[in-house]
């Protein structure tokens, strides 16, 4: 990979390019919000909108989502113009009359300083804290590989679940969806050795030496499957291995 210079907020950088430029920021310790993105996710990024900053290239600005955006030479990055902050506002109001009750909602709001939100709040529209980024439905699709969730309906009723809402075959119960979402809207219980999660309910193994029940044996089979493991290197917990 090529290494690139820019500068963010006057501030000159140095990176490889096609990095996208919200990593690069938050390594330099400038902060840029975002809820949608993981790095580890390819196509995660570009959902929530909070990340947006300014870019200047050949001399033109334009408004571009920082978590999905690569970073080229010689560009010049703004992230807390008057611009930025009016728009990262609004969109943060947005995301207030979606889900009011999300916690991590809550909280950005509150450091920049928005109390409420001149938008409509319909709780017929609450969809449970989900922003319907899709990130969970990336993770189960590219990181663990069985696309047991999808992104349902249209609009302002997309949100993910699985097929007709119903039990799913397909899903192993690992909680991937669950541990990434970023404002916690996935209901994951594990209730002694049962875990319920998508309609569904899987056993639990337990540790051979603590007897704490730490994995659905879906998970554990699935594994066996497509890596060739061996069941028995599963028997116990992490803490106890």
């Amino acid at each position: 990979m090529d290494k690139v210079g820019l500068a963010i907020n006057g501030i000159y950088v140095e990176a490889t390019s096609n990095q996208s430029l919200i990593d690069i920021a938050r390594r330099q310790g400038i902060p840029i919000p975002g809820l949608c993105y993981h790095p580890e996710v390819k196509s995660s990024g570009g959902s929530c909108r909070l990340c947006l900053v300014e870019v200047i290239q050949n001399g033109s600005m334009r408004l571009v989502t920082a978590c999905n955006y690569p970073v080229t030479e010689g560009i010049e990055v703004s992230t807390d113009t008057p611009l930025v902050q009016r728009i990262r506002s609004t969109v943060i109001e947005l995301l207030l009359s979606r889900v009011p009750d999300a916690e991590i909602i809550r909280g950005i709001a509150e450091e920049y300083g928005i109390g409420d939100t001149r938008f409509r709040k319909d709780a017929e529209e609450y969809r449970d804290r989900c922003i319907a980024c899709g990130l969970c439905v990336q993770v189960c699709e590219e990181i663990v590989g069985v696309s047991a969730i999808s992104m349902l309906n249209r609009g302002p009723d997309k949100v993910p679940g699985t097929p007709y809402r119903e039990s799913s075959s397909t899903c192993i119960g690992c909680g991937a969806c669950a541990y990434v979402c970023p404002t916690g809207a996935i209901s994951m219980i594990d209730d002694e050795a049962v875990r319920k999660i998508w309609n569904s309910e899987f056993t639990l193994r337990r540790c051979s030496i603590c007897g704490r029940p730490y994995m659905p044996e879906a998970q554990i089979a699935w594994m066996v499957m497509t890596a060739g493991a061996e069941s028995s290197l599963f028997d116990r917990c992490p803490d106890c291995r």
